[in-house]
This record gives structure tokens, sequence and C-alpha cells, in this order.
């Protein structure tokens, strides 16, 4: 099979194992902290306080990332970046299980980690994969990462049930050390692939305001980011606060959450499968299709049909990795190596910094102008508004022209 290329290429294949094991522990921890805290501690504030402090983590961990990867050897950032996460856990489940602060302190720095490593992997693969194949080697860490969502937490509730907490919290923490060691035993042959770009600066700011300076060169890079975040901010936070309502209120109950859900992932396998499995010479078009396929979650769920709404969101499941396989595909064929690391920084603090903040200003949309017109424009905004993208140039073949 194509999409199973890279692994033939056995440093790939290491970090794509540490890459699995990391994502493996990202998706058990906040299951089991959800439950470790609501068992513990009174109230849903607390829960509420600890994953906002890990978001935030993840978004300045996100830029520093960014500048670490460019900036000193990668196979010693996602060392790093692992081994964080996975003492900032173990301190949680030997000594703050029981103190809200603490937690909270040593998620900012777990969230931090996953952050670091999330920019550094993604600049490593170029180092270590030739750009043919590329698109499969991105479909195959799009696979790890929708297996790992779906199973983590299944696997989280089943220790806490089982085992307790710090079980589960043992169990993530030496996932991340096994992620660590395996970059470790990495070490020499990744070892001079990495290019360093000279440095006019040793600041900071003005490493950033490059790596800025090189994301504007690239209009198809821009655009996308501007159509990603219309689609966190309206779709993606919508669909959030109204799938449960709408399940209670006119599909049976919660159960239904989870049937939609699950056919959203089973989604994404199909379409990390699919896009990993040939080459396209204007991967934008496909791209942008798939992001606007999510339009159809907010104006199914405004239709209240069972039927339409699993439906829809299994095709925007499909459709996000038909964006985002081709999305960091291009990232790491147009953007100089050197530069890598910030720009996919730039890219991680737009997505996953912008999400938590529509979803706060989400509910007063909702109150200013009613659920039903809210899921309507919604979703017709987020369906039509990627053909416009097609209007700058370099979209279609995510390359700026000559």
């Amino acid at each position: 099979m194509q999409i199973l290329q890279p692994l033939r290429n056995t440093v790939f294949a290491g970090i794509w194992v540490s890459y699995s094991v990391s994502v493996a522990a990202t998706a058990i921890l906040p299951t089991i902290l959800t439950l470790m805290i609501l068992d513990w501690h009174d109230g849903i504030a607390d829960l509420g306080i600890a994953l906002s402090v890990r978001t935030l983590g993840f978004v300045v961990g996100a830029v520093a990332g960014g500048y670490f990867a460019d900036r000193l050897p990668r196979q010693k950032v996602l060392c790093a970046a692992s081994a964080l996460r996975s003492a900032s856990t173990l301190a949680i489940a030997l000594f703050f299980h029981d103190r809200i602060d603490a937690i909270s302190g040593c998620l900012f720095f777990s969230g931090a980690g996953e952050g670091i490593f999330r920019s550094a992997y993604q600049a490593t693969i170029a180092d270590v994969i030739p750009p043919e194949l590329r698109q499969s080697a991105n479909a195959l860490t799009t696979l790890s990462f929708r297996i790992a969502l779906t199973a983590g937490p299944l696997l989280a509730v089943a220790m806490h049930a089982s085992f307790g907490a710090r079980f589960g919290l043992w169990a993530a923490s030496l996932l991340w050390a096994l992620s660590a060691a395996i970059v470790f035993g990495l070490q020499r042959r990744l070892a001079g692939r990495q290019p360093f770009g000279e440095r006019a600066s040793t600041s900071f700011l003005a490493d950033y305001r490059d790596g800025l300076a090189e994301a504007f060169r690239h209009r198809w890079f821009i655009t996308g980011l501007a159509v990603l975040l219309v689609w966190l901010g309206l779709g993606n936070s919508i669909q959030q606060l109204t799938l449960p309502v709408v399940s209670r209120t006119d599909l049976g109950g919660d159960a239904f959450i989870g049937i939609a859900l699950g056919a959203y992932s089973i989604g994404a396998l199909a379409g990390g499968l699919l896009v990993g499995s040939f080459r396209m010479s204007r991967p934008g078009i496909l791209a942008f299709f798939g992001l606007s396929l999510y339009g159809l979650v907010p104006l199914s769920l405004y239709s209240h049909s069972a039927t339409l709404i699993v439906i829809s969101y299994f095709l925007g499941g499909v459709g996000i990795e038909l964006f985002n396989i081709p999305w960091f595909t291009a990232i790491q064929n147009q953007i100089p190596k050197d530069m890598l690391g910030r720009v996919s920084s730039i890219d991680f603090l737009v997505s996953y910094g912008a999400a938590p903040l529509a979803l706060a200003a989400m509910p007063s949309l909702l109150l200013a102008i009613g659920q039903e017109p809210a899921l309507l424009w919604v979703g017709i905004i987020v369906l039509v508004l990627p053909v416009f993208a097609f209007a700058v140039p370099g979209v279609f073949e995510f390359k700026e022209p000559r």
C-alpha cells in the first residue's frame, strides 16, 4: 500500500512510533483528569480551570516550540518535550493529585510539552522523508492521531474503573517516557539531517518576525489559515454546543452524541486512508472542498434528522482530513526547512489558540439570534466560504506562483 511506503524509512518509522505512543498518552490524560477531578473535587469549575490552563500551556509551547525546532536539534526538542510531559504527569500522580492549583501548574507544562512536540515533529518529517512521500507520512500521522482520539478515552475510562485515576496517570507518564526514549535512541541517525539557517539576530522576537514574514510570503498559507479560522470559529464551535442540545431534545438523549462523534472519527480515518493512497497535482482544490463539507454539519443539526446528522458528521470527518494532509504536506514542501518550526507553530497557534476563544464567544451568538437561525447561517457560510479562497493565486496548487 502506498500509504505504508514511508515506514520503509526506519528513521521515520521510529519517530512515527514515538509520535503514536505520545498521542496515545495525550488522548488518555484529559479523560483521566476529568474523572479524577470530578471524583475528588467539588463542582465542575475546577475541571474547567485545569483544562483551560493545559490549553494555555499548549499555545505557549507551540510558540516556543517553533523557535526551538528551528534553532536546536529537533530530535533533542522532541525528546525534551516528551520528557517534560512525562515528568509533569508523574508529579500529579505522586504528589499533587488532590490540589487543583498544583494540578493546573503541572498541566501547563504538560500542554507546553505537547505544543513543543507538535511543531518539532512536523518539521522533522521534512528532514527525514523526501517530498514525494510526505503526503503518505502525514496520512500515517493522521491515522495514529484519530485512532488514539477514539481509543484513548475508552482506555482511560476502563483504567479508572478498574485501577483508579493514579494508574491512568502512571500509564500516560510511562507512555511519554517511552516516546522520549525512542527518539533518544535515534539521536545519531537524526543528527546532521536538519539545516540551520544563518542568524541575523539572537533575539527570540526577531527570529519569530522572520517566521511571520516567511508565512506572509505564501498567500495560499494565509488564505488557508483564514478559512480554517472560520471553520473553527463558527462550524466547529457551534456543533460542540448544539449537538448535545439537539441530541437530548429530539434524538433520545446523550447516546446519540457518541453516535455522531463516532461517525466523524470513522470519516476522518476514511479520509486519511483515501488521501494517503494517491497524489494530487492541485491539492488545494480537494483541501478546500474538504473544509466546505463541514458546512453540512450545522445544516444537519438545523434539520434535526438523525440520519442526516450521522451522514454529515461522517462527511465532515472525511473533509477535515482532505484538508489537513495536503495542508501539512504543502507547508513541509514549500516553506524553507530552517523556518519550518516557526511557520508550523503559527499554524498550530492559530488553530488551537482560536478554538477556545471562539467556543467562549459562541453562546452570545446563539442567544442573540437563536439556535436555529445560527445553525442555518453558519452552515451556509462554512459551506460556501472556501470557494472564495480559489480567487487567491497559488491556492489550487498550495504553491506560490513563480
